[in-house]
């Protein structure tokens, strides 16, 4: 029969191994609760980086964009303009010219080469006066300045309106100079193309 000391130092160790035991179980309910917390977080992070894209894809595609929407035809048709002219002046799609115009500002620029911008994703920003409008065209070169590509400045005399803004299938006409309205058809026209911007 073992002695009171045998019995105690043995009590001693089963102890000691509980509490091993009780120690090595609190740490496995800590790392099980981390991997949770981890799993949550990635959730979360998932979650919001979806939300974020959603919001992208709203923001940029979804959300109507500034101008009235104009039946289009013509894309890739590098046959010069149609027999019976374009559908709007100025025109928004259509055939048109195999070569496309220089990006920027221009002191004229043909219908039909007009339209290849369109088709690259350009923005016009046409303006029409009968007598010099030095100021109009300060302001309309101050919002299309900036941009290397994308966007021509250029005068326009077929028209009725003093300004007209046009992308691929997109035209906005105004008798005035409204600089946020410009602005934010060149931002949200621009790009938008069978082409994209070249």
């Amino acid at each position: 029969m073992p002695t009171r000391e045998q019995r105690e130092k043995k009590e001693a160790k089963r102890q000691r191994r509980l509490e091993r035991r009780a120690v090595r179980d609190l740490q496995n309910e800590r790392d099980r609760g981390r991997q949770r917390l981890r799993r949550v977080g990635y959730g979360l992070a998932g979650l919001a980086a979806a939300v974020a894209l959603g919001l992208v894809i709203w923001l940029v595609y979804l959300q109507p964009r500034p101008g009235e929407s104009v039946s289009t035809s013509g894309a890739g048709n590098h046959s010069g303009q149609p027999a019976g002219g374009y559908s709007t002046s100025p025109p928004t799609s259509g055939p048109h010219a195999p070569q496309a115009p220089p990006w920027g500002e221009q002191n004229s620029l043909p219908e039909e080469l007009q339209v290849h911008a369109l088709e690259h994703g350009g923005v016009l920003v046409q303006y029409n006066c009968s007598t010099p409008c030095l100021e109009l065209v300060r302001n309309l070169r101050s919002i299309t300045s900036p941009y290397d590509r994308g966007v021509i400045l250029a005068p326009y005399s077929r028209m009725d309106a003093r300004i007209a803004l046009t992308s691929w299938g997109r035209i906005d006409l105004l008798d005035e100079f409204d600089r946020e309205r410009v602005e934010e058809f060149v931002d949200k026209n621009r790009g938008h193309a069978p082409e994209g911007i070249q």
